[in-house]
């Protein structure tokens, strides 16, 4: 039987490919995507950063640039609504 050692080794080969496979389509120079992409399957942002081979640092930067943006773009549609419910 496998050690708890080649049991975590092969989950996270499993891991990268995954990861591969998700981030496949974007070019090298998108970094932000990849991290929102990888983001909303649901991993944290140490995962993240060992993924993308960068530090955990510049992943919170990301993120919350992330956050910041859709909160941006939440008010203005939530403007936008209520500009077209008082026509």
């Amino acid at each position: 039987m496998d050690s708890n050692a080649d049991i975590v080794k092969a989950l996270e080969q499993i891991a990268r490919i995954l990861t591969g496979i998700a981030l496949r389509d974007l070019g090298e120079g998108d970094q932000i995507k990849k991290i929102a992409r990888l983001k909303s399957c649901g991993l944290q942002n140490a995962e993240i950063a060992r993924m993308l081979g960068t530090t955990a640092n510049t992943v919170n930067v990301a993120v919350h640039s992330l956050k910041s943006k859709k909160k941006t773009t939440s008010k203005t549609s939530k403007k936008k609504a209520r500009s077209v419910k008082r026509r």
